[in-house]
């Protein structure tokens, strides 16, 4: 039986290695996103079926298997020796990946609030939108070197949840997954956690001030340091979880106020391309 509930743990942490935050990270953060009434006036008619934010948070993941043009729209790759982005060389174009998530969220911005498009290509900013958003808050998603997912690690916690038998993932998939999935059983409790801490105290003016290249190179920095500290043997413990809960907590709460701040700021100007106006 353990040998069994090994390898499943193996293969879940195998399928997530190439997403950011992974299905609930983005749930997350979509659901504490504080939209202006404006906003929400707009979004509301937006998604098919009454769909909220965070039930198609992860959407573009999908669209990606789909479509590999929109591969690179997920990240930077900031050299780990950089001191910060650089468009010339991290979000140079290639015809069959895409440039980097730092245009897309230009080019979408420019799509979401523009009332003579037609609503299907806004549906798909909107849902691009707050993915890329999401995408830009986890660390290893702005720095080169695979963001993580060549580096192995092996997760031993016996404190927390979802189990306590050790397994190992990448890196990326840590950052992806397990710290959450090792705090909580849904993704709803951990909205709580930040609705009642983190959230509670913030001040939002001063957290969503900046621009995306502002919070690509405040994740640079965090990459840097994630990626610096993995130990030779790769372990990752209740400590490490502990230590780094801090952050998680911050990321996310950053990305769900600034994605909030980034979508009232375009309803409210309705701009559109050039050309559509």
């Amino acid at each position: 039986m353990r040998r069994i509930a090994l390898t499943v743990a193996l293969l879940l942490a195998a399928m997530n290695v190439a997403f950011a935050w992974g299905p609930s990270g983005h749930s997350i953060i979509a659901e504490i996103a504080r939209l202006a009434p404006l906003t929400l006036q707009h979004v509301a008619d937006l998604p098919r079926s009454g769909a909220s934010l965070a039930s198609s948070a992860s959407w573009a993941d999908d669209e990606r298997a789909g479509d590999k043009t929109t591969t690179r729209w997920h990240f930077a790759d900031i050299p780990r020796t950089a001191p910060g982005y650089d468009p010339a060389g991290d979000c140079v174009l290639d015809a069959s990946d895409g440039e980097c998530i730092i245009a897309a969220i230009n080019r979408q911005l420019g799509i979401v609030a523009c009332p003579s498009l037609p609503l299907e290509p806004r549906r798909r900013a909107l849902k691009f939108l707050v993915h890329f958003l999401s995408d830009l808050h986890q660390p290893l998603h702005a720095i080169d070197e695979e963001g993580g997912n060549c580096v192995k690690v092996t997760v031993v916690a016996q404190k927390g949840v979802n189990g306590n038998i050790p397994f190992t993932t990448s890196l990326h998939a840590l950052w992806d997954v397990t710290l959450i999935d090792k705090t909580v059983w849904s993704w709803g409790s951990y909205v709580e956690r930040l609705e009642n801490s983190w959230l509670k105290i913030a001040d939002a003016n001063s957290v969503t001030c900046g621009t995306t290249i502002d919070w690509a190179n405040e994740s640079h920095q965090l990459a840097i340091n994630i990626m610096r500290s993995v130990p030779a043997d790769g372990v990752r413990d209740d400590d490490y979880r502990r230590v780094n809960l801090p952050v998680l907590d911050t990321q996310h709460s950053r990305a769900g106020l600034r994605l909030a701040k980034t979508l009232n700021d375009a309803f409210a100007k309705g701009d559109c391309p050039a050309g559509q106006e």
